[in-house]
């Protein structure tokens, strides 16, 4: 963008506020330090739902996530292995070729909530 004032292109934005259909840009130009807004209304819509709505459709969660590395069983299976008292956390997370901290936050049940 280029400043009202002194018509240089060297300026910053400071502040983006996204409404409905507009979008408010507060700049700031380095030359002159003269401050302006532009105003950007939407011809098309920006794509996905609407703010505060949920996204549609069914979120996949556990084994049936692509990019999963467990099953629910082996989440049970850590869990029972920890509760036993046999395993330390970092013997869990070596056998099942992941961080402590990570196998920590399956355990504590921070991760895979949804598993029982």
């Amino acid at each position: 963008m280029r400043c009202r004032k002194c018509n240089s292109s060297n300026t910053r934005v400071t502040c983006t506020d996204h409404y409905g259909q507009y979008t408010k840009r507060y700049c700031r130009c380095l030359d002159c330090n003269h401050k302006f807004r532009t105003i950007e209304q939407y011809e098309v819509l920006k794509p996905g739902p609407p703010k505060g709505k949920p996204r549609p459709g069914k979120i996949a969660r556990g084994s049936s996530h692509g990019q999963s590395v467990f099953t629910e069983q082996d989440i049970r299976n850590m869990r029972l292995m920890y509760e036993s008292k046999n395993h330390t956390l970092q013997e869990i997370a070596d056998k099942y070729g992941t961080s402590r901290a990570y196998a920590s936050k399956i355990i504590n049940r921070k991760q895979w909530t949804h598993v029982t």
